[in-house]
Parts: structure tokens; C-alpha cells; sequence
């Protein structure tokens, strides 16, 4: 994890060996606030939008980088599903 002011840097690691895949997640402060009140450890709500996103496609299709602020662009239920799930 690498905190700044405005929010989080998360390193996920997803497999073992030569299937190892790695992310760069970014969570801006503002939109982890607006979606979970901060009743959520910021490190929860990435491991939560990964089991959303693995059961929508496979690791290999995850973008390396992005911000968890993108998802609903391509998902548009993401936080709605978030909210149930946190």
C-alpha cells in the first residue's frame, strides 16, 4: 500500500508462479468516502471489487492499472453491488 493525500495505492497479486498477474489499483479518498462512508477499510473494498470483477471476467482480462472511480464506466453496477456487499 502506498498512501498519499488523496487516497491509496494498492499492489494485488492474483496466481502463483508464471500465472502470477499484478495490479495497480488507485482509491481516490473521495470516492472510497462517498461509496462506503469509511465504514470500510480501503484495503476491503479493493478485495471486494476483485471478486466482483473475477466473477464479470477472467485475471488475465483486469486492466494492470486503474482506479476503482473507472469500474462502473464498464460496469454500471458496480456500486450498487458494492454497497450490498460492504
Amino acid at each position: 500500500i502506498n498512501q498519499r493525500e488523496e487516497g491509496w495505492t494498492f499492489l494485488v497479486e492474483l496466481g502463483h508462479g508464471e500465472g502470477l498477474i499484478e495490479y495497480w489499483v488507485e482509491v481516490d479518498r473521495d470516492y472510497w468516502t462517498r461509496l462506503t462512508n469509511r465504514r470500510v477499510e480501503p484495503a476491503d473494498l479493493v478485495t471486494a471489487t476483485f471478486k466482483f470483477l473475477l466473477e464479470k471476467e477472467t485475471k488475465e482480462l483486469i486492466l494492470k492499472h486503474f482506479n476503482l472511480a473507472d469500474i462502473s464506466g464498464n460496469f454500471p453496477n458496480y456500486e450498487n453491488e458494492m454497497k450490498k456487499v460492504l
